[in-house]
């Protein structure tokens, strides 16, 4: 087994085809040019449907700030993973698979672990894969298989990235399932870019620069026909260049890169279609010891030996300009290359400029990356960063610019209040727009870009002024918000979970939204994020207001069953006392990698039906079940048992397909057929407790008719074959 592991570090202390090379964990299968690259990622066909579960031990942090605790990170961890499952261009799904205990996660079924450790000062995160040594071919080529995949954090939430519930920590959690689903660093500011210069937010986790290095690694049939790509080679004065960083940049928009092969050349994948412009940057030198330059883990040989990068070089805009003004734009079409991007770049002893980092100001708080209000007729940008500064003024020939023509800058000069800061001054041209603009620094001999480095915004930051708490008609709670800045794309945020909104009027400030299920006693901050990136906290920070739930009577679940046969999927029904289960915000989940959850519904705040099946190689073994609702965390110790499957017992898969349109699913009347295992005709189905007759079986498979007019959503399908029976839940869809 091999670990590979890539951190995030505070600013302060901070016959195959060729494949791209990508800022993955990547083995080279050969030694010559073409390269040949095997890149370390989870097997899909070792995934139950396709799906890696990450699960987190119930050892969690040891110190919080005083409204902070562990349901909130449980609820970060849970926002992060959906924010890596909703890339539509990846065949791999992401879980959330709740608890376990022990210390180790147990379970030979490939997934992710998050644990919480003393970390190194400056630290915030760890993350990365446990793989195979060997090789494997699939349909993409061929992979070093990822087994397991674990992400360290810090166990004293008193110190950065911050309280569970903060955005910074959050996207913190974002970046190192990054690594370990199989990313490495990138130098476009995006969810995979180090905390120095990301400009990612809670609206928007993640980036099209990750988008694309995901889909990479696992790509849908969407990937290649709805994007582009961007390919050449660069040299240094004629050498190949090995670890260099192509960007493709569009003005207004977002940033997507890859790194050069050992023979210089590369391929950007993943590409909307657009304009981009198209530079090459060498990558900063590495802050911690082993690594390569940017942090990365260097690309192994045949022989398993690290493949140095080639050094230090000047940045330069395709063809072969410093002024993004004089280079030719790119245009991408989906399903299309666009190849040749050619450069050759003079070598330079060193990185001269690297890792910067922008700031703006709200009244007290410092925010980064800068967020600056278009709406006005000139604004200010702080800066930080290696090479920008000397004896406390800009350094000799520094001057900077803004790419797509909307601001200009007006003047780059010490930042009075710290003299070791530089103020970037801006003049808003009168259309300037929205969203991320791109900074490029300048020296006499040498550019530095910095993708992402201003966001324009048209409104100050939202912020909430009272709080309200009520009831619906229904009884349940809920709560009314007042405050500025609110709009029909604001987040409404308990601690670490978005709230339900009810009603929303943005020009009265006023929101109504349900209060998740809490913790007895619970004290959640709330807070507001817009789709501009701009958040509460920018001008609330430690003044945002609290929701304090009440002290409730006991909480606890149950269980309607107590064995999962190994290899069999079946119903488990959970009853809650006192709970507040809600769809979206429920998760059930049995500490071991070899037990999955299929599907769950939420039928009220006390009752959930589950598909469950434990793999057929699942080791016989008692579990402590646990169900995650809002931040409610309970579990029921021991109450379940794995056991082996009873030979010749029937069986039933939970998916039904509709006959006449051979797609999963179905509808009241409709012809489907189901999987299973020592079926007959002879047998006994019902549907909810209605006998349903069967049209035909056969040993693996039954096809019955729904029968009209039943009633759409969960219902409980068994089946009786003699004195054996097997239990599902399926879906009936109108």
């Amino acid at each position: 087994m091999t670990r590979r592991f890539a951190s995030v570090v505070l600013l302060a202390s901070l016959g195959l085809a060729p494949a791209p090379a990508y800022y993955h964990f990547i083995h080279y299968t050969n030694r010559n040019a073409p390269f040949s690259t095997a890149a370390e990622k989870f097997d899909l066909n070792a995934l139950p449907n396709k799906t890696v579960t990450f699960f987190v031990s119930d050892q969690g942090p040891s110190q919080y700030t005083t409204t902070d605790g562990f349901p909130s990170v449980l609820g970060q961890v849970s926002e992060a993973l959906a924010a890596w499952n909703s890339v539509e261009t990846s065949d791999l799904r992401v879980a959330f698979g709740g608890l376990y205990s022990g210390g180790a996660l147990t379970g030979n079924t490939p997934a992710g672990e998050v644990v919480f450790e003393e970390l190194p000062p400056g630290t915030l995160g760890y993350g990365g894969p446990t793989s195979r040594a060997d090789l494997t071919v699939g349909p993409n080529g061929p992979f070093v298989p990822i087994t397991r995949a674990t992400v360290r954090l810090n166990r004293d939430l008193t110190k950065q990235p911050g309280p569970s519930y903060s955005e910074s920590f959050l996207l913190t959690v974002v970046h190192e399932m990054g690594h370990a689903l199989g990313l490495q660093h990138s130098m476009t500011s995006s969810a995979m870019s180090t905390d120095v210069t990301r400009a990612t937010s809670k609206a928007r986790p993640i980036e099209t620069d990750d988008v694309a290095a995901l889909s990479l690694l696992y790509p849908s049939r969407l990937f290649s026909a709805s994007t582009g790509s961007i390919s050449g080679r660069v040299t240094i004065s004629g050498q190949p260049a090995h670890l260099a960083s192509v960007v493709a940049l569009r003005p207004g928009g977002s940033a997507v890169s890859a790194l050069t092969n050992p023979d210089g050349t590369y391929r950007i994948e993943g590409l909307p279609a657009g304009q981009y412009l198209v530079y090459v940057h060498p990558l900063p030198p590495p802050r911690q010891a082993g690594l390569g330059p940017a942090d990365v883990v260097l690309p192994l040989d045949p022989d398993g030996r690290p493949v140095a990068a080639s050094g230090a070089f000047e940045t330069l805009f395709y063809p072969a300009s410093r002024d993004p003004n004089q280079s030719s734009p790119i245009g991408v079409r989906a399903g299309a290359g666009s190849d040749g991007i050619n450069f050759d770049v003079q070598r330079r002893d060193s990185v001269v400029i690297q890792r910067v980092t922008t700031y703006s100001f709200f009244e007290q708080a410092t925010v980064k990356p800068a967020y600056v209000n278009a709406g006005s007729v000139s604004g200010l940008v702080v800066v930080a960063g290696t090479g920008l500064i000397a004896n406390n003024t800009a350094a000799p020939g520094l001057s900077a610019s803004v790419v797509g023509g909307s601001a200009v800058v007006s003047g780059v000069r010490a930042y009075l209040p710290a003299p070791s800061f530089l103020q970037v001054d801006l003049q808003f041209n009168l259309f300037p727009g929205q969203g991320p603009r791109h900074l490029i620094f300048s020296t006499p001999n040498d550019i530095y870009v910095q993708p992402s480095g201003l966001n324009l915004v048209q409104r100050r930051p939202p912020s909430i002024t009272s709080v309200a708490p009520g009831l619906d008609a229904n009884g349940a709670r809920i709560v009314t918000l007042t405050g500025s800045g609110f709009g029909a794309d604001s987040i409404f945020c308990f601690d670490s979970l978005p709230a339900q909104v009810r009603s929303l009027d943005a020009a009265a400030g006023r929101a109504v939204v349900a209060v998740p299920a809490g913790a007895s006693g619970q004290r959640a901050t709330l807070s507001v994020y817009n789709g501009d990136g701009q958040n509460s906290s920018f001008v609330q920070g430690r003044n945002a207001p609290v929701y304090a739930y009440d002290t409730a009577a006991g909480q606890a679940v149950f269980f309607g069953q107590s064995v999962l046969p190994a290899g069999v999927e079946t119903v488990v029904e959970v009853s809650g006392l006192n709970t507040g289960f809600a769809e979206g915000q429920t998760v059930l989940g049995f500490g071991s990698s070899d037990i999955t959850v299929n599907k769950l519904w939420v039928l009220s705040p006390s009752r959930a039906l589950a598909n469950v099946v434990a793999s057929p190689a699942a080791a016989s073994q008692v579990v402590t079940p646990n169900v995650i609702g809002g931040f409610q965390v309970l579990s029921q110790p021991s109450a379940m048992q794995v056991v082996p499957s009873r030979p010749g017992a029937p069986s039933i898969a939970s998916q039904l397909l509709n006959v006449a349109t051979g797609q999963p699913g179905a509808a009241p009347g409709a012809v489907v057929s189901v999987q299973g295992a020592n079926l007959s005709a002879s047998g006994t189905l019902t549907l909810n407790d209605v006998r349903v007759p069967v049209q035909s079986a056969s040993a693996g498979q039954i096809t019955f008719s729904i029968p009209a007019g039943f009633t759409s959503g969960p219902a409980v399908l068994r089946y009786a074959n003699g004195g054996d029976s097997a239990a599902v839940v399926v879906v009936v869809e109108r």
